[in-house]
């Protein structure tokens, strides 16, 4: 029944590998400039390396043809190491990323190579399939790592010195790595105390009805504020807390900077965490704490050793969505001075220089990724498939 009624061709790998098939023919992937200011000139693939053109078709095609396979080869246990045809296509464009790099820039230190919209639809596209194709954590490290220290070595190597985002990196030095570690700094600190003000909510709120009615009603509210607004609300308050409370001044705290940044995305970070833990005490089986009661077991014990394994699954999901949230929302903390890579995404707008917002914004789309991903396999069951 179930073989009648799944579908002969996967359509979506079917459409993502004829979308990246056709894009090593029809799609500029680079694009050379001979300086940052003016206009480039759009290359496509396989005018500019034959061989990462055919890898590509490779791994497009690979990704096709498993499309095709009838169903239940597509759930056999060994379709999970059709995987590995998803970094074919990527690599492909990374090396011919590296050879138009060197063939038209060369040691030019002016010039520079641009990643086209063709090389983006392919990072997309293997996105996509990797999240569609069966596969497992084995297979994807043997996929991922060996493409990553390639990847390493060539900027090591200096393979991709000539790739305007590589330019753009090192022209800002220390600023990359300082701003990076202040968006880490600013995410974590507002997940965990999130966390915190999340869990005390829905505990306060699973007991009380005042809480629950007041509290979720505050967060919901505060959800539907932009966060830059937010953020203007908090700077008049806090900047008179500090002209008034010199040790506020002395510890950081004032109008603009982390302090209304990290007080604003503690408070959105808080509804997902409150709501998820109290909708797991809510749904909580009383039989199984009645259970604990009748084994003599104290309040401390039962909290402990019954409630916090049966909640934290629920809590651990939230705390997922909270920290993915989070992440994105502190690039706009930089408008206030907090710095983060947000910084280098309005430069860039302001400057109208499109490689320096990439440079601020694929770093946030990877930790977005990456938080979502090794939370996720947190929060999944044993033995679960992702």
């Amino acid at each position: 029944m179930a073989e009648a009624l799944s579908p002969r061709i996967d359509p979506v790998l079917a459409v993502l590998a004829l979308a990246g098939a056709g894009s090593a023919f029809l799609v500029p992937f680079y694009q050379f400039a001979p300086n940052r200011i003016v206009g480039g000139t759009d290359w496509y693939l396989v005018p500019a390396s034959l061989a990462a053109a055919l890898g590509l078709l490779v791994g497009w095609v690979g990704i096709g043809a498993f499309a095709c396979l009838p169903p239940s080869l597509r759930r056999a246990a060994a379709a999970r190491w059709a995987w590995l045809l998803v970094p074919v296509p990527v690599l492909a464009a990374v090396a011919g990323a590296a050879r138009v790099s060197w063939a038209l820039a060369g040691n030019d230190a002016v010039a520079r190579v641009t990643l086209g919209p063709g090389f983006w639809l392919t990072l997309l596209g293997a996105l996509v399939a990797g999240i569609a194709l069966p596969s497992g954590t084995l297979v994807r490290a043997l996929g991922v790592l060996p493409g990553l220290g390639l990847v390493a070595a060539g900027l090591a190597r200096g393979w991709f010195d000539a790739l305007s985002l590589v330019r753009e990196a090192r022209s800002l030095g220390s600023a990359f790595g300082t701003e990076f570690a202040r968006h880490l700094l600013l995410t974590g600190g507002a997940v965990m105390a999130g966390t915190v003000l999340g869990l005390a909510l829905g505990l306060a709120a699973h007991r009380s009805p005042g809480w629950r009615l007041g509290g979720f009603f505050t967060l919901n509210f505060l959800q539907t504020v932009p966060s830059l607004a937010l953020f203007g609300l908090l700077i008049l308050p806090l900047a008179w807390l500090s002209a008034r409370f010199p040790v506020l001044r002395a510890m950081g705290i004032k109008g603009i900077g982390p302090a209304p940044a990290l007080i604003a995305l503690s408070l959105y970070a808080a509804l997902p965490i409150a709501r998820n833990s109290l909708t797991a005490l809510d749904e909580m089986p009383q039989a199984v704490l009645e259970a604990g009661r009748g084994m003599g077991m104290s309040e401390w014990q039962l909290g402990l050793g019954v409630v916090v394994p049966l909640v934290w699954p629920a809590v651990l999901a939230g705390i997922r969505i909270a920290t993915v949230q989070t992440v994105g929302n502190t690039v706009v903390a930089a408008l206030i001075g907090a710095g983060g890579l947000g910084t280098f995404i309005f430069q860039g707008l302001g400057q109208t220089a499109m490689d320096l917002v990439l440079l601020g914004t694929l770093p946030v789309v990877a930790l977005a990724l990456a938080a979502d991903q090794i939370l996720g396999a947190l929060s999944r069951p044993k033995g679960a498939r992702p």
